[in-house]
């Protein structure tokens, strides 16, 4: 179930880059462009679409908002062989529409051999104010795997700097609940960044949960994390003098010896094989 809900969140990717009024954008540049009706048998998916998998229940749900409200969101395609069209963006849009019974749906149709339209179109809704950050990362990932993006170009067209797509970026090494309730916006951008310097993946869910039951600020965060590290860095220094004790007595008494629990309490244990080497042990302790 919790995968389910992750690709519902996670799963949009580059077609969250795509919006309805695409063929006003275009327009506006001067650049030709269509936005039509097309029949539904006509339109193809991508197979190169990395989401493999749909909600069912989801779908049926989209299906009977579109019986009532329509295809509010054009779909984004591309001309292919034999009249057919190809999906750039909208796939779960089209499989909503079948199963609506509709027999045609509004398509904006993109020049195929025009990559400066498509990459247009693309980098202007990259920089729209309502994709939450990990569609934003997932679309710029897409960018750069799918389409051989630079980071340089990128940097380009969108005016971000550099600094500002690695972060953005960053919050995909997340583990998937993580990117899940910031995609729901339980918790920011800024939360997910301080959580990466935790090391431990149980540990980052832990503190997650605390963000949302204690409403932490970021600057808690990181000062919970630093914190850790003190603890830390404490810790193995502890082992390390427990270990240079352990070696020294070993030397000293001839026999095994272990040491349990802290620095500041624990106990020692010093192996004998006989009566004799116990009196030899406690001979050298005296």
């Amino acid at each position: 179930m919790e995968e389910l809900l992750l690709k519902k969140s996670l799963g949009k990717g580059l077609g969250s880059l795509i919006r309805s009024n695409d063929t006003n954008f275009i327009n506006n540049k001067g650049i030709e462009s269509e936005k039509f009706e097309a029949f539904i048998t006509d339109i193809i998916p991508n197979n190169e679409q990395p989401r493999k998998s749909f909600n069912k229940e989801l779908l049926n749900d989209l299906a009977e908002s579109i019986k009532i409200n329509g295809i509010l969101q054009p779909i984004a395609v591309k001309k292919v062989d034999q009249g057919k069209y190809q999906i750039i963006a909208g796939e779960r849009r089209w499989r909503a529409a079948q199963i609506a019974g509709l027999t045609k749906v509004p398509i904006v149709l993109f020049e195929a051999d025009n990559e400066k339209t498509f990459e247009l179109a693309i980098m202007e809704n990259v920089q729209r104010e309502d994709l939450n950050p990990i569609e934003e990362a997932l679309a710029i990932k897409e960018l750069i795997e799918r389409y051989n993006f630079t980071q340089e170009k990128i940097i380009t067209l969108t005016g971000k700097k550099r600094t500002r797509i690695v972060n953005i970026l960053r919050i995909l090494d997340l583990p998937d609940e993580i990117q899940l309730l910031i995609a729901e916006e339980k918790i920011s951008r800024g939360h997910g960044l301080a959580l990466l310097s935790f090391l431990d993946k149980s540990k980052i869910i832990e503190i997650a949960q605390e963000i949302i039951d204690k409403d932490l600020s970021v600057r808690q965060v990181e000062r919970l994390s630093r914190e850790s590290k003190k603890v830390t860095i404490k810790k193995e220094s502890n082992n390390i003098y427990i270990e240079n004790i352990v070696k020294i007595l070993e030397t000293k008494l001839g026999s095994r010896v272990k040491i349990k629990g802290s620095s500041i309490n624990g106990k020692i244990e010093i192996e004998y094989t006989s009566l004799e080497n116990l009196n030899k042990i406690i001979g050298q302790i005296k």
